[in-house]
């Protein structure tokens, strides 16, 4: 009887045991360097430099970016900055930026690329903002 309960106390003690030991031996989990952050898109300006986007907030509210045109060309020196990719028929079209280690990456656009679309529109060259020498662009969520 008194093997017994040795026995079991001993089988109780090494599973405990070997669960504390298991979590120091693991080490915690790495954080990645890349973070993404969306919003669902209203609207797309279209004007011959940029992408003026109308996209939503925390409570029900709206707010504008301007994306550079020339982000989205391939260049042998540079970066491309601007992805626009085609969002299929029953997903809301959305922005992502996405970030490295806190630092501006990239912007992806994902909407409709047929041009008709309702979410497309036609921006007044005259009020579109200024994206010369523009580095980044941030959502206001």
């Amino acid at each position: 009887m008194n093997a017994k309960k040795i026995c079991l106390a001993a089988i109780l003690a090494s599973v405990v045991l070997a669960g504390t030991f298991a979590a120091e031996n693991v080490g915690g989990h790495k954080k990645s360097e890349i973070s993404y952050y969306s919003a669902p898109v209203y609207k797309v300006m279209d004007s011959t430099k940029a992408y003026t986007v109308v996209y939503g907030k925390a409570g029900h509210k709206m707010g504008t970016v301007t994306i550079p045109k020339e982000w989205a060309k391939n260049k042998p020196d540079t970066v491309k900055k601007l992805l626009v990719r085609n969002c299929p028929p029953k997903i809301t079209p959305y922005v992502t930026i996405v970030k490295k280690s806190g630092s501006f990456l990239k912007v992806m656009l994902t909407v409709p690329t047929n041009h008709n679309d309702r979410i497309w529109g036609i921006a007044n060259e005259n009020k579109v903002e200024s994206t010369d020498g523009v580095e980044s662009v941030e959502l206001e969520l």
